[in-house]
């Protein structure tokens, strides 16, 4: 069957069926993006100044390029000062690291970074690397993520020791993939606690059907991971009542070339002209995501993302599957690369 007639998703029994026109249920269920408005930022913002302190508020940095802009923003529009915090993932790329250093130079701004002691992360991944492959299934592929899903406790302690009450983090509507929760039997339109406990009771029932998610060694953190995997978690909630977090894109609408052009400019930022895209160029692990999700699915992330962009206007759905042509082939070599750094060498990776 041909991707939808307007936004281009592929077709899926689950995820985009399509009626007898060839248009698929996301288009005819979707709601356009409601954004809080500046003013509401602002507001915010100026709640959050704290005069007495070094910092106003922190923002989380990655190396790509939306949390780039958000720095960029709150400290040149909105005249925060910012304390940039970045998780040292160990799968960071060797541009998205040198992207921080220029970032944080240009804009004389302070960063904390922070790292897992052991090699945890290293050793979670490849165990549920292993994990996954034994019985592929694209509802579990957000577990490959979980070395990423326990920062949000130790952002919180960097928050406290400064005194700041304000993190403030790129999150882009675009880029909160539906399928994810259509897998995990989240309905669309879901309100932020009823997502919470259905992705929570849909891993369980994932980890279930492969016991192999439960090792004792990792389950302490697996579990850790879903009470603190972002602000909205539960745990996150309860530990962080005093702290007010901020997606700047919630408040403000994303648009692609301005986010280029200004931190291209100002910043030097940068990504790998071989990466094929521009988004999630950051972590090695998004290309495993991505062979995951097209080898079981057919589709990947991007596919959600520019699909959504052509539902608001912004893209054209010719214009989206020209880039989905060259963003959605695999970078097999990277992916090997991945694994071997975590001691596998025995899965085979070849493209879909």
């Amino acid at each position: 069957m041909d991707p939808c007639i307007k936004c281009g998703l592929p077709a899926h029994p689950l995820i985009a069926p399509q009626d007898g026109r060839g248009v698929c249920r996301q288009c005819r269920d979707y709601r356009k993006i409601e954004y809080l408005g500046r003013d509401r930022l602002l507001a915010l913002l100026d709640a959050s100044r704290n005069p007495r302190g070094k910092y106003d508020c922190i923002v989380n940095v990655s190396g790509g390029r939306d949390s780039a802009y958000t720095l960029l923003a709150l400290v040149r529009d909105y005249g925060m000062r910012a304390l940039a915090v970045n998780y040292a993932n160990p799968f960071t790329h060797e541009q998205a690291k040198r992207n921080i250093t220029d970032m944080v130079s240009a804009l004389a701004v302070d960063l904390v970074q922070f790292s897992f002691p052991g090699r945890l992360h290293e050793r979670i991944l490849a165990h549920n690397i292993r994990t996954w492959f034994q019985r592929p299934d694209p509802a579990m592929v957000p577990v490959i993520c979980i070395g990423c899903k326990i920062i949000w406790p130790e952002i919180v302690k960097i928050a406290n020791t400064h005194g700041v009450t304000c993190i403030i983090n790129g999150g882009n509507p675009y880029e909160y993939t539906s399928f994810k929760k259509l897998l995990l039997g989240v309905p669309e339109g879901a309100g932020l606690a009823e997502t919470y406990l259905k992705n929570v009771r849909g891993l369980l029932a994932g980890a279930l059907g492969n016991l192999a998610y439960l090792d004792p060694r990792y389950l302490a953190t697996t579990a850790k991971a879903y009470l603190f995997n972002n602000q909205y978690a539960l745990g996150s909630r309860l530990t962080g009542k005093r702290l007010r977090a901020i997606d700047l894109f919630h408040y403000v609408p994303w648009d692609e070339a301005t986010v280029l052009h200004r931190i291209r400019r100002e910043l030097g930022w940068d990504h790998p002209r071989g990466s094929g895209s521009s988004w999630r160029f950051d972590c090695a692990i998004g290309h495993l995501k991505d062979y995951m999700y097209l080898t079981t699915l057919g589709l990947t992330e991007k596919n959600d993302f520019y699909a959504k962009t052509v539902r608001e206007g912004v893209m054209t759905r010719r214009q989206a599957l020209a880039r989905l042509r060259t963003e959605n082939r695999v970078q097999c070599d990277r992916i090997r690369e991945l694994l071997s750094s975590v001691g596998i060498s025995d899965i085979t990776i070849a493209q879909p």
